[in-house]
């Protein structure tokens, strides 16, 4: 995955409103900050590689420009998510959901101080910049994410078949 792709998939995303709706697979998943209770994440899928629903989901992404970078083979899934306020995601590492290993690039939308994650084996907290992405091996690491904020945490996530030659973005 080129920089340069990334850096447009977030000047695109970053302007766009996205018809969001609740993550099945937030119950138990996500938990509220202050009570412990479920809590809800919301999405929006724009890629999804499965047998059912393949493909770049073009009703949403009309963008010449990112349908191509979308349909890119090496990228398996593509979703903005949202994380409200006081939400916890406590430590986990993803589900392994392809057919394949897969990293996550992370693109931050709309951050702010109080939201980031900690990588649990090295106690490191990383906190995000808007439109500086970072790509993590989220389903072989455990880790926890955290939105202490007044405002919600958006982000494009693109998960991404793990080859040795992607661990980081390279350069056009």
């Amino acid at each position: 995955m080129k920089k340069a792709d990334v850096d447009y998939l977030y000047d695109w995303a970053s302007y766009n409103e996205f018809p969001l709706r609740k993550a099945p697979t937030s119950v138990g998943y996500a938990k509220d900050s202050n009570t412990g209770d479920d809590k809800d994440i919301y999405f929006c899928w724009l890629k999804a590689r499965r047998d059912t629903h393949g493909g770049v989901r073009q009703s949403i992404v009309d963008d010449p420009r990112a349908i191509e970078i979308l349909q890119q083979k090496e990228i398996l899934l593509a979703t903005i998510a949202v994380f409200t306020p006081d939400t916890d995601l406590p430590t986990h590492k993803d589900p392994d959901v392809y057919d394949q290993p897969y990293r996550r690039i992370q693109i931050p939308l709309s951050v702010y101080p109080e939201q980031y994650m900690i990588w649990e084996e090295t106690g490191e907290t990383i906190h995000w910049k808007d439109g500086e992405a970072q790509v993590w091996d989220v389903m072989d690491h455990p880790h926890s994410g955290y939105n202490h904020s007044e405002e919600d945490m958006v982000f494009l996530f693109l998960d991404i078949q793990k080859t040795d030659d992607n661990s980081t973005l390279q350069e056009v």
